[in-house]
């Protein structure tokens, strides 16, 4: 168990995970081991809190996103992905996933403690999976918990034949144009710590295998969220899908269904999703 009454910085434990030696893939007959690490005194910093709203759409206000808490804790995840017991490379691993659940309204007043742990991962024929969970209590109430899904990629086999069709969507009862300017990816990886290169620069990006910089899953959430407003108590589930370049425009379509709303992003054409989620109250 790791435990932290200030979290690390984020950028030395990006720079870590540049320079691993870990392979892509837990090695057969390894099993990834329990992993904990802790935050004890979590204080909000209302500065950062602003910025954050800003950039994610939510606007002027003082209130917690359900997706903060997210960003509040990432340099306690990279801890754990970075640390030496965690078997595989952190860059390589794709972010397919997020549950988030808000069981009470955070306010900036919010405090308590922040327990993240992972343990073991579902070995399949195309990947292998990993689940961070985390949970933040403040005394004995649990505010808000999240399940974060990582995968990494085994080598696709050659297959033949025709694309299976893109599933039908729901007709939208709501749409919304979202844009994702140039320098938004150094923009929010400032803000959240999420400094992969990926999201920085197209050269950067392209030595990973993108055609140019790709915003962070986490922003165009946090950009639906600000569009859906979820309150408390609620369930925001989300599979990422295709990755979304900088600079681009998208769009959100919602569909009004009992207890909430389905939504995807998709690309202006609206023909390729980037993600699909769910919004569940209660």
């Amino acid at each position: 168990m790791m435990t932290f009454r200030q979290l690390p910085a984020p950028g030395g434990l990006f720079w870590a995970a540049l320079r691993s030696r870990k392979p892509r893939l837990v090695p057969s007959g390894v099993r990834v081991p329990r992993l904990e690490a802790r935050w004890t005194g979590v204080r909000l910093d209302r500065a950062h809190l602003r910025a954050y709203r800003e950039l994610c759409g939510f606007g002027e206000g003082e209130g917690v996103p359900v997706t903060y808490p997210h960003v509040l804790v990432s340099a306690l995840h990279l801890a754990l992905l970075t640390s030496p017991g965690f078997p595989v490379r952190l860059l390589g691993l794709v972010h397919l996933r997020n549950r988030i659940e808000l069981l009470t309204e955070l306010t900036p007043a919010t405090g308590g403690e922040v327990h993240a742990w992972l343990e073991g991962h579902l070995d399949e024929e195309r990947m292998q999976t990993f689940d961070l969970h985390t949970e933040w209590r403040d005394g004995s109430t649990v505010c808000w918990r999240e399940l974060t899904r990582f995968i990494a990629k085994k080598p696709a086999p050659r297959r033949s034949g025709a694309k299976p069709a893109p599933a039908e969507r729901a007709a939208p009862t709501a749409t919304a144009t979202l844009a994702v300017p140039p320098g938004l990816g150094r923009r929010y990886g400032r803000v959240s710590g999420d400094v992969n290169p990926i999201h920085l620069f197209d050269l950067t990006a392209k030595l990973f295998g993108f055609q140019r910089a790709i915003i962070h899953g986490m922003w165009t959430l946090a950009r639906c969220a600000a569009e859906l407003k979820p309150t408390a108590p609620c369930v925001l589930d989300v599979h990422f899908k295709l990755p979304v370049f900088i600079p681009s425009t998208v769009t959100l379509e919602r569909v009004a269904v009992p207890g909430g709303e389905d939504f995807t992003v998709v690309e202006a054409r609206g023909e390729k999703p980037h993600l699909a989620g769910t919004l569940r109250s209660g």
